[in-house]
């Protein structure tokens, strides 16, 4: 029976600079005879469901695109999350959540999203699903596991994050919420695409690589070729107590980089609030120069911000919230320095 059951499971190739390793996870194949029931099955929310502070259904001046087109990439220019994806810098902010600075509850996070020129274009927000999540967020902390729902101004789902329940090493999936209907492109997507999830085709991930100091993850990329897998397109591997996370590719190069800003010292040490800059573009890097080292003149693709967005939201739990243990609270006044926005 068990050795039934193992024959199911094979598990995903992830090509890493210079070896090949292979996920600890399993994956079930047969996930891809049920594609007709994602959506319907998963426990996704409504947008309307979310309490949103802003007024809604006002246009957004995008600033303009910057990204590199692949012919294997699941995000194209026809999904919604595009606009928001294309831009070449993102800027975003984690809002305070009270209860956690005066009463020490663990709240669902909440985040927003910011163009360059700082015009809000989205929200990032954690799906809360009652009493039941409320009790685990207290006993997991920053291990347990969650989905952030990525919206758009107007509450439009975009993207998914989601991450499993982490003892030691996070490890994050981006995911294109794809409805299946009579929308050839999205069923061709889920017949090419590696890996499939309940809410949708996952594009990417980060896996965080444990070290005793320095801060690491590692950054893939669906192959899409339909046999499955992923490639790595950039890893990390930032220094103790650094608020910086410059992206590297293969060829070390700067590909990216996520900063942690700190705006304002007194209250971050104060409450459970941050502001991260995405650099996603060779132009978003100020005189085309990086202080960790030449910088690679390839734009991201879409799918490769996807994971840089999932990132983000992974190190703000790792390193810099309240009950993280490092980088956040205490150590708000050690390590490198941000940058400005």
């Amino acid at each position: 029976m068990f050795k039934s059951i193992l024959n199911k499971e094979i598990q995903l190739q992830r090509f890493v600079f210079g070896k090949r390793w292979y996920s600890p996870l399993n994956y079930d194949r047969s996930n891809r005879g049920r594609r007709d029931r994602i959506y319907r099955e998963s426990k996704s929310y409504s947008p309307e469901q979310i309490q949103i502070e802003e007024p809604l259904n006002h246009q957004v001046n995008y600033s303009s695109d910057k990204y590199r087109e692949s012919e294997n990439s699941i995000i194209n220019s026809n999904h919604s999350c595009f606009q928001i994806l294309s831009q070449p810098t993102l800027i975003i902010e984690r809002r305070i959540e009270y209860m956690n600075l005066f009463l020490g509850f663990e709240q669902a996070n909440k985040y927003a999203l910011y163009d360059a020129m700082g015009n809000q274009i989205g929200w990032l927000i954690e799906r809360d699903f009652g009493i039941g999540k409320a009790i685990m967020r207290q006993i997991y902390k920053l291990h347990r596991p969650f989905i952030v729902d990525v919206l758009d101004i107007n509450g439009n789902l975009l993207l998914t994050i989601k991450r499993p329940f982490s003892f030691i090493n996070s490890h994050i999936k981006a995911i294109l919420p794809i409805k299946i209907d009579n929308n050839d492109i999205d069923n061709k997507l889920l017949e090419k695409s590696s890996d499939i999830d309940s809410d949708g085709i996952i594009v990417g991930e980060s896996v965080q690589s444990w070290h005793l100091w320095r801060r690491r993850y590692n950054l893939f990329e669906s192959i899409n070729d339909g046999n499955g897998g992923f490639k790595q397109f950039g890893k990390i591997d930032s220094g103790f107590l650094r608020w910086e996370f410059p992206v590297f590719d293969k060829d070390g190069l700067v590909y990216g980089s996520i900063s942690r800003n700190f705006n304002g010292l007194f209250r971050e040490a104060l409450t459970d609030t941050g502001v991260y800059v995405l650099r996603m573009d060779p132009s978003s890097f100020e005189n085309g120069e990086s202080e960790f080292g030449p910088i690679d003149n390839k734009s991201l693709t879409l799918d490769e911000k996807a994971v840089m967005l999932a990132n983000a939201v992974s190190i703000d739990f790792d390193y810099f919230s309240r009950h993280s243990g490092v980088g956040g609270g205490g150590f708000l006044f050690f390590g490198g320095g941000g940058d400005d926005i």
